[in-house]
């Protein structure tokens, strides 16, 4: 029955070219598997890609065995560009009528492990833990989202051309027994489960999973198939035992199993799903959003201690203030609310999020108590949980840049001559040089000097005020005078605007 509006057509029952999954343990005989799928007469050519498994030269010598292996630089651009290579040619000898082209990858783990490392890598070139490893060389670097869907995209550019290739596909990958984790990551003793080493979207993606096993007979773990006889979630996975397949696994599994005829077989009608464009009632609540963004930028922004949602510099420091994870929680709160939470706040060591800097300050917190009394890092770790540790170095170059930056706007300059009284006891004066290891150069104290400097604060004055030479001052003294000079500012910005007024 048509449906307006709807465009259908009926299936037609055809075996598409299968896309197979050959895994198992070491010297299981994957490699092998492929060397005999080329002596077989009901294919053409053989495409072998090797990849950290370097079996294709000597399995040349297997009786029979005829294929072509693939030069490159194991590099993703190489590999991809071979694939497609080979995807052409597959197209022009179906086209022409000839048997079918393979493609073998041995191995698909290999791609995986090479896209995990360029993603390692990059996270390690990022300003943040550069900054990181010269403190440590040692520390351990964060992957971040943006890096893991970077290496997820190239892998399924690489299985999109393996799944609408014209012809057959086999990609062999490592597998074994590890043992079982529970929700935590804690293993589960006596418990084992079996990993394959590959993108975990494969196995699903691929229309044949195949195991091997030393001294037992391939497995037919799943299969999208009418023929083989195994249904999803009804069938267990199968034994391969018809004496057919001894000696010629593949070429048993694809034309035997799968019926796949090369006069019929056709490349899977793969649709991408993409977001397109924007609906209707789309673009309506898209243009009412930015009406608001408009009034809420029109709107001047809070201050510490004002009315109205809070601004960046604000919550820099609050996050400076916060003396404990309840005081964080509730500035995430804030920022959370704000829409602030993902906002950089530019720093001399790059860019950080508002949320990395309460994670830091988290951190912080925890070292802090830890150094006071041991039960108090257990009290203070017991926090939000979605606070997780992050180089606390950063906070006091943060909050320095960002109350720098809320600054700039403002002529005044404070004077250095004034009553040094302060309430604040980090900023009492005194000739005794503080702890070393609070004066140490880190980044976050070069941050707060350079912040210092901005707001024309120069190391005569800082010596002036605290009694003693700028190197024999603390960090968190430093901080505090930066605090405390854009304090001073904005209330003599306060005092001129109620005189305009």
């Amino acid at each position: 029955m048509a449906v307006p509006g709807l465009t259908t057509r009926k299936p037609t029952g055809r075996v598409p070219w299968p896309c197979i999954l050959l895994e198992g343990e070491e010297k299981s005989g994957k490699s092998w598997s492929l060397a005999q799928l080329s002596a077989s007469d009901k294919i053409g050519a053989l495409y072998w890609i090797d990849l950290n498994e370097g079996a294709g030269d000597e399995y040349g010598a297997i009786p029979g065995a005829d294929y072509h292996l693939v030069e490159h630089d194991g590099s993703y651009a190489q590999v991809l560009a071979a694939v497609q290579a080979v995807k052409a040619e597959a197209r022009r000898a179906a086209d022409a009528g000839e048997p079918p082209v393979v493609l073998a990858i041995d191995t698909g783990s290999a791609i995986w492990d090479g896209l995990k490392d360029w993603a390692s890598e990059r996270a390690a070139r990022s300003a943040r833990n550069r900054e990181l490893l010269k403190r440590d060389p040692n520390a351990e670097v964060a992957i971040s989202q943006n890096l893991w869907n970077d290496a997820g995209a190239r892998w399924r550019k690489l299985q999109t051309e393996l799944l609408t290739f014209p012809g057959i596909v086999v990609v062999t990958a490592r597998g074994k027994e590890v043992t079982e984790v529970d929700a935590n990551g804690r293993p589960i003793e006596g418990q084992k489960t079996w990993s394959v080493q590959t993108h975990r979207e494969f196995p699903y993606a691929a229309s044949v999973w195949v195991r091997l096993r030393r001294g037992r007979r391939p497995l037919i773990v799943g299969a999208r198939s009418v023929h083989v006889g195994i249904k999803p979630n009804d069938d267990p996975a199968r034994e391969v035992t018809v004496p057919e397949a001894k000696g010629r696994l593949l070429e048993w599994l694809v034309f035997d199993a799968l019926k796949c005829d090369p006069g019929t077989a056709h490349v899977r009608d793969l649709v991408s799903f993409h977001g397109g464009g924007l609906l209707e009632h789309e673009r309506t609540e898209e243009t009412r959003t930015e009406r608001t963004a408009e009034r809420t930028a029109e709107r001047p922004a809070a201050r510490a201690g004002g009315r109205g949602e809070p601004d960046v510099a604000d919550l820099v420091a609050r996050i400076g203030d916060a003396r404990d994870d309840d005081e964080l929680r509730e500035v995430w709160s804030l920022g959370n609310r704000a829409g602030l939470l993902q906002v950089d706040v530019p720093t001399p060591t790059g860019p950080y999020t508002v949320a990395e800097l309460i994670r830091a300050r988290h951190e912080e917190l925890v070292e802090a108590a830890a150094s006071a009394h041991p039960a108090g890092r257990r009290r203070v770790a017991a926090g939000d949980p979605s606070v997780p540790q992050t180089p606390a170095a950063v906070v006091q170059a943060a909050q320095a840049a960002a109350a720098a930056q809320a600054a700039t706007a403002v002529a005044p300059r404070p004077d250095a001559d004034r009553p040094a009284v302060p309430a604040n006891p980090l900023l009492e004066a005194s000739p005794t040089p503080d702890d070393p290891r609070e004066r140490r150069s880190t980044a976050a104290r070069r941050g707060v000097l350079a912040s210092l400097e901005a707001l024309g604060v120069t190391d005569e004055r800082i010596g002036a005020r605290f009694g003693r030479p700028v190197e024999h001052v603390a960090t968190k003294r430093l901080t505090a005078l930066v605090r405390d000079v854009i304090a001073t500012q904005r209330a003599a910005e306060a005092g001129q605007q109620e005189i305009v007024a």
